[in-house]
């Protein structure tokens, strides 16, 4: 998954809207009018407002190297795609011997943006570093496989005390024909056919490896290797508002507020609707001594989260784990108010009310979830978990 970095004054939230209130936000009075920027301003910020500095770490990896493929890389995906005529029985054939017990065994690991070598060798890769081994190896094979972005449910992590993230989700796709595609998705548990997705181009995938790199060098310190790789990502992608405003947050902390103040005004003229961006902008104004211009921002944004189910379910959550039951039936309850589609929601609801001795109500709320739970599999995970969880046995 691409990480993108939350900025401290929402620190506290786990999770983004997806996007219902676009319409009636974009109405609200007092919204800041959009800042006109000059092609000068725009060309100082991408070339590091006068940060940078030496570099002693060595070049940036380059595009070429994101998908390499080594001999032995090349060896073994002719290996187990040797039986395979067909695109999808190779494509099959392909993820099924990356994953296998009896071939790669590729281990999932959040943390781990690599390059294609890098994660064949190291057999362990996030969905961004999975989803680049895998179409690097297809496309060698004569596999269409193309970079597919999909809006999952928010997941968030933390990285340091002062930064949450918020991470993005990348498969391959594979064309069949004219009418249907296979999709090849590191996690499947993490996938439905049913959510918001679209394809990337290449550049906007590898957009995501600097970016995420970026987020990881600014976690350990590393300000200015941090800002070259932010820069790498956004001359890849140059209209992707979220990473103008990672910029936005690495200049900030870097002390530098024009270049602050102009990377994140070029991320609202690309994307004025959006929790990430209206928050950095209501901390850039904060630091430039405006506080009415970063009410406005804090406030969309906050608004932005207080329409998010997962928000509520994730506090929920987070209640839970401090025995507050109260609290957690009452962000589950909401949950379920403002999307009642989510298995997850009812399996929670229903433990819940399993604790408050409501067993008849907590049998209902878990009938709703496993109707939700399409995957069978799934489905007996909910029933195992809550015989193993439930109060009232």
């Amino acid at each position: 998954m691409t990480s993108v970095p939350l900025p401290p004054s929402l620190r506290r939230l786990r999770a983004p809207l997806c996007g219902v209130l676009a319409v009636l936000l974009a109405a609200c009075a007092g919204v800041p009018a959009q800042e006109s920027l000059t092609g000068d301003d725009l060309a100082w910020v991408r070339s590091g407002a006068g940060m940078l500095g030496a570099d002693g770490d060595g070049p940036l990896e380059s595009t070429d190297e994101l998908m390499r493929v080594t001999p032995e890389m090349q060896r073994f995906a002719d290996d187990a795609t040797r039986a395979w005529s067909s695109i999808g029985g190779k494509s099959n054939a392909l993820a099924n011997a990356l994953a296998g017990k009896s071939g790669l065994q590729m281990r999932y690991d959040a943390a781990a943006t690599l390059t294609a070598a890098q994660a064949f060798e190291q057999h362990r890769a996030n969905c961004l570093s999975y989803t680049l081994l895998y179409v690097a190896l297809a496309r060698k094979l004569g596999i269409p496989a193309q970079f597919n972005e999909v809006d999952i449910p928010p997941a968030w992590g933390m990285g340091d005390e002062r930064t949450s993230l918020l991470y993005r989700h990348i498969n391959a796709r594979v064309d069949l024909n004219l009418k249907s595609f296979q999709i090849v998705d590191v996690s499947r548990d993490e996938y439905d056919p049913r959510y918001p997705q679209r394809l990337l181009s290449d550049a906007a995938a590898q957009a995501q490896f600097f970016n995420n790199r970026a987020v990881e060098l600014r976690l350990q310190g590393q300000f200015p290797r941090a800002l070259r790789y932010q820069l790498q990502a956004l001359a890849l992608a140059p209209d992707a508002a979220y990473l103008w405003s990672n910029l936005a947050g690495l200049y900030l902390a870097g002390g530098n507020l024009r270049a602050a103040h102009i990377a994140v005004a070029r991320a609202l003229q690309f994307d004025g609707e959006d929790l990430m961006t209206d928050d950095m902008a209501a901390q850039v104004f904060e630091a430039l001594g405006q506080p009415q211009q970063a009410a406005v921002y804090h406030d969309r944004a906050q608004r932005f989260v207080d329409q998010n189910p997962y928000y509520h379910y994730q506090l929920a959550l987070a209640a839970l784990d401090r025995a507050d039951e109260a609290a957690a039936f009452d962000e589950t309850r909401r949950a379920i108010q403002l999307y009642d589609q989510d298995a997850r929601f009812f399996f929670l609801m229903a433990l819940l009310l399993d604790r408050q001795d409501q067993p008849n109500l907590a049998a209902r709320s878990l009938r709703a979830a496993l109707s939700l739970a399409d995957d069978p599999a799934q489905q007996d995970r909910y029933r195992s978990k809550f015989a193993r969880l439930r109060r009232h046995g």
